[in-house]
């Protein structure tokens, strides 16, 4: 059998599975009871496709899914307007994993643009630390495809969530004497300081930081600072190369406004110090990276 016919035949199977178990009745839509088989079932489902690959796969299921299930997608979309956090939360990853494959994104924006935004704008602007990590995981998707040719109504939106990306960050960095005694929030906490950071990198492609500059760099200084002094912090490569990235970036572009807020808050030891360290793995990305920025900030003095 060729090759690109099994995995069409595959990825039919897959999303036909997916279309059964994510199909509501109207009653289920009315009272959202999550103690319900068909509930039950639609959590089953959401669960699926958030974890669904982005090879030739799951890059079928997902187009599949958008051609031929509109009103399970449907049902995806209207679950981030509900009471239960869980199911929001669920429904949000659900929506990422469509937004991870370019052409899949654009198609779903294209006919919920304005519903998804809206609910993870709320969910953002929320208390639920679960539900904001959650959304500005899924928000950072949307903005890295986003066509700058087109409708700029989305992005007006979503410029609303810099801010409250950086504020996630700050909080996830705040010490605390207990360490985490649960896995899950332990991975809640690194969410909160990974996709941030992505979200704000993928933004910093298409719309100025500026507007929120102290915001930024405050957060930046805070991942870096925890990347040096707290060495067994989760993620903490990740962490560091993607707050390093982000502030190479702002300086290689910005320098003249950069820089000063830059040395405003002393930033420079910590990245001095962040350049000297190692990660496994990380093929001395992040000290390169450091080692720019210091010599860039010395260029501009």
């Amino acid at each position: 059998m060729d090759g690109r016919l099994e995995v069409e035949i595959e990825a039919y199977g897959h999303a036909t599975d997916l279309m059964h178990l994510l199909d509501l009745g109207e009653s289920d839509k009315a009272t959202w009871n999550m103690k319900s088989d068909a509930m039950s079932r639609f959590v089953d489902g959401l669960t699926a496709l958030a974890a669904l690959a982005c090879d030739d796969r799951g890059v079928q299921v997902r187009r599949m899914l958008l051609a031929q299930g509109a009103n399970v997608v449907q049902h995806i979309v209207d679950a981030l307007k509900c009471r239960d956090v869980l199911l929001k939360c669920k429904s949000a990853s659900a929506l990422g994993s469509i937004c991870m494959c370019s052409e899949a994104c654009a198609e779903l924006m294209a006919a919920h643009g304005d519903a998804i935004v809206h609910g993870l704008m709320r969910m953002v602007a929320g208390k639920n630390r679960w539900a904001q990590g959650d959304a500005i995981f899924v928000l950072g998707w949307i903005v890295r495809w986003v066509d700058d040719d087109g409708d700029a109504g989305p992005l007006e939106t979503i410029a609303g969530a810099v801010p409250s990306a950086c504020d996630m960050v700050l909080s996830s960095m705040a010490p605390t004497d207990d360490a985490p005694t649960d896995e899950s929030i332990e991975d809640r906490e690194s969410n909160l300081r990974i996709y941030p950071f992505v979200f704000l990198l993928n933004w910093y492609q298409h719309k100025s930081l500026t507007p929120a500059l102290p915001s930024v760099l405050d957060a930046v200084a805070s991942a870096i600072h925890a990347a040096v002094h707290q060495p067994t912090l989760a993620e903490v490569a990740v962490i560091a190369r993607l707050s390093t990235s982000l502030l190479l970036s702002l300086v290689d572009k910005d320098a003249a406004i950069v820089c000063p807020l830059v040395l405003e808050r002393k930033m420079l030891p910590d990245v001095a110090r962040l350049s000297r360290r190692r990660f496994d793995g990380d093929d001395d990305i992040v000290a390169d990276q450091c080692r720019v920025v210091l010599d860039l900030i010395v260029k501009t003095r």
